[in-house]
């Protein structure tokens, strides 16, 4: 596929998400909804630093090998993984057993999703329709801000869309007014390792929670 034409893919994705309106899936979690809640908050609190530390990355193991003593057998170096195609078991693998998080599916038309609460916010777990090998995990607020904010939202919103790579952040038009959702897609098509896999969930769930919780109107000081 060349350059261009994955490029129009992708500003075509992008356009049509960010058009999107209110997800029901983001309305909270029904009853006997699984919590994405971690097996210990100190796993979480060892794994993330404060809201206003660098994002650092869990430690992904490597295939290099120890120098043997000297007069040793020389050590074999272990095989990297190789990578596979990229499934919603494997992600909610990744959820469920690397992370120690719990989720729960979702089916709504035919297709199924990841849906579970981090934090105050419901977030989404999908491999979009007519995009296999792509992956998207988004999450939004639980309640609406009033009408009337909307366009103070707008623009919280846009500062950090210009500031910031990643998650890409969108008003959604909910029954009660508007709400911020967070977004993190990524381009697995080439396939993708547990590890890799691992890392871009972690990553997208510690941007968008904090994308979500620091967006807010900005409203004059009285």
């Amino acid at each position: 596929m060349s350059a261009r034409r994955r490029g129009d893919r992708i500003s075509d994705f992008i356009a049509r998400l960010v058009a999107k309106r209110w997800d029901e899936r983001l309305l909270g979690p029904p009853s006997g909804r699984a919590a994405g809640i971690p097996r210990s908050e100190d796993e979480t609190r060892a794994r993330r630093p404060g809201p206003d530390g660098p994002f650092e990355a869990p430690p992904v193991e490597s295939g290099t090998t120890a120098s043997p003593a000297p007069g040793g057998p020389r050590q074999t170096p272990p095989r990297p993984e190789m990578t596979s195609p990229l499934t919603l078991d494997r992600v909610e693998t990744v959820i469920t057993g690397a992370l120690g998080y719990e989720v729960q599916r979702h089916v709504e038309d035919g297709r199924t999703s990841l849906v579970g609460m981090w934090g105050s916010y419901p977030f989404i777990f999908e491999i979009p329709e007519g995009h296999d090998g792509w992956l998207l995990i988004s999450g939004g607020w639980e309640e609406p801000a009033g009408p009337a904010l909307r366009d103070e939202l707008a623009a919280a919103v846009n500062d950090w869309n210009r500031d910031k790579l990643f998650p890409t952040v969108t008003i959604n038009d909910a029954p009660g007014g508007p709400a911020v959702r967070a977004s993190y897609l990524v381009d697995l098509e080439a396939g993708v390792t547990s590890d890799q896999l691992r890392l871009h969930v972690d990553t997208a769930l510690f941007s968008c929670t904090q994308a979500l919780s620091r967006i807010r109107p900005l409203l004059p000081e009285l």
